[in-house]
């Protein structure tokens, strides 16, 4: 009996080694995106980050999830422990002060996630997360850092987005 449980347990063992050996090389492929400083103005997806400082840029031909974006315009994004790519924690390092071990408590602030439609000049709250958003090409989207004592829901970004429809 204990060889037949310990020869499932060394088979199962091996058949996890298997499935991250062939899953891992798809984990480390990088998308390769150009992105450039401001709005797009051609074919991509512009992302602008209102946090210590306001940056836009413009991932051109971009196709991929809002958390996505966020690498392929050279940002840098933390999630949480608890959800490491479901719950915007940190951007480009910003606050320094949430550990991001779990979701800040509501005194502390949080992200506030916006999207403008290709051909659209105002921003609409996100009703989804960046990890099941998907940006279509011409539009926006914004980050902004909404400290605890304003709701994320009222709050807006500062900068209008500049969006156009792809052709």
């Amino acid at each position: 009996m204990r060889l037949s449980l310990r020869a499932v347990l060394i088979g199962l063992v091996a058949l996890v080694a298997i499935g991250a050996l062939v899953s891992a090389p798809a984990a480390l492929e990088k998308t390769e995106t150009k992105f450039s400083e401001g709005w797009c103005q051609t074919a991509g997806v512009s992302l602008t980050i209102e946090g210590a400082e306001t940056t836009t840029r413009c991932a051109t031909d971009f196709d991929g999830t809002s958390w996505q974006l966020f690498t392929a315009t050279g940002n840098k994004v933390r999630g949480t422990a608890v959800y490491p790519t479901g719950f915007v924690c940190q951007i480009n390092g910003y606050p320094q002060e949430q550990d991001c071990m779990d979701t800040p408590r509501y005194d502390e602030g949080s992200w506030a996630f916006f999207i403008a439609k290709p051909g659209s000049n105002k921003w609409q709250y996100a009703m989804t997360g960046a990890a099941t958003h998907f940006g279509e090409c011409g539009s926006a989207e914004a980050w902004i850092f909404v400290p605890g004592t304003e709701s994320p829901e009222t709050a807006k970004p500062k900068t209008e987005p500049k969006t156009h429809k792809c052709e």
